[in-house]
């Protein structure tokens, strides 16, 4: 094989495995902790709270405390930079959280009882 076609091969094959293992060392997040909670609500309001996100084998579970009365419980997958989570509780939704670093999670959330607007919700340790 001729030298420029193997380093051509070489560089291709780079180009594909990176994203790759860049994805998996992504995923590998330590999302783990407890954060600060700030969001909009569907009434054009602000919430703020606690969540605490702890892993259980492949999955995370998230707990929010918004208000002395007012807890959720949450069923999540981490992909990449995007944790996904489900949650219930008096109200049924679900929210996706992009891991910005170790200690900032943003999110956009939806309510199945809502009207389809999607919300904001930012997670800081």
């Amino acid at each position: 094989m001729h030298y420029y076609m193997k380093t051509s091969l070489k560089s291709a094959v780079a180009l594909i495995v990176l994203p790759l293992v860049l994805s998996i060392t992504t995923s590998a997040a330590d999302v783990e902790g407890t954060y600060k909670c700030e969001g909009d609500n569907q009434r054009g309001g602000k919430y703020t709270g606690t969540v605490t996100i702890a892993k259980q084998n492949q999955t995370y579970r998230v707990v929010w405390k918004l208000a002395p009365r007012e807890t959720y419980f949450g069923l999540g997958v981490l992909q990449g930079d995007v944790l996904a989570v489900s949650y219930y509780e008096s109200r049924l939704g679900v929210v996706a959280y992009k891991v910005e670093d170790d200690s900032k999670l943003v999110g956009k959330r939806a309510m199945v009882q809502g009207d389809g607007t999607v919300t904001t919700e930012t997670l800081t340790r």
